[in-house]
């Protein structure tokens, strides 16, 4: 008979999975239209207006590309998301550059609906922070209000400490 000791079980721990990043992206196909139709209707107008001599439909055609031209800037940051929640906080993309917060600084989070002409939007008050931080979302972004903050919510009680 061998002599074995007998130890209690210990069950092992499975490691932690880390939270997978959210981020909320532009509707690429979205600005690229509001782009390039502008463009189309505008080459339309001055092939008209050419053929005619008619200033006025040169005159639309001109008002057509500046309208286009508004909307370039926008297509040099379609690549970049508009936020980006992990389990240590939020990263926002705002009109100065990138603003970081800890779940710890972020007093509260806001779904605003739909208001008028305004889309739905993420709002982020910090206590630490007097101005508030703001997202879009709804038909600009790739995320709708109800998604946004079942996933924020993960991440946050991910992040607590």
């Amino acid at each position: 008979m061998t002599d074995v000791m007998e130890q209690p079980f210990a069950p092992i721990e499975a490691p932690a999975r880390p939270v997978e990043p959210f981020e909320i992206h532009r509707r690429r196909w979205l600005y690229v239209t509001v782009v390039l139709l502008p463009l189309a209707v505008a080459a339309a107008y001055g092939w008209v207006a050419y053929d005619r001599g008619d200033v006025v439909l040169a005159a639309i055609a001109g008002i057509l590309v500046l309208l286009a031209a508004c909307f370039v800037p926008s297509l040099r940051d379609l690549r970049a998301p508009l936020l980006v929640a992990d389990e240590h906080g939020v990263r926002l993309q705002g009109t100065q550059g990138w603003v970081g917060m800890l779940w710890s600084e972020i007093e509260q989070i806001e779904v605003r609906s739909r208001r008028g002409l305004r889309g739905p939007r993420l709002r982020f008050l910090s206590d630490q922070a007097p101005d508030h931080y703001a997202v879009p979302l709804g038909l600009v972004t790739d995320c709708s209000a109800a998604r946004a903050e079942i996933e924020l919510a993960h991440r946050r009680d991910a992040g607590r400490y």
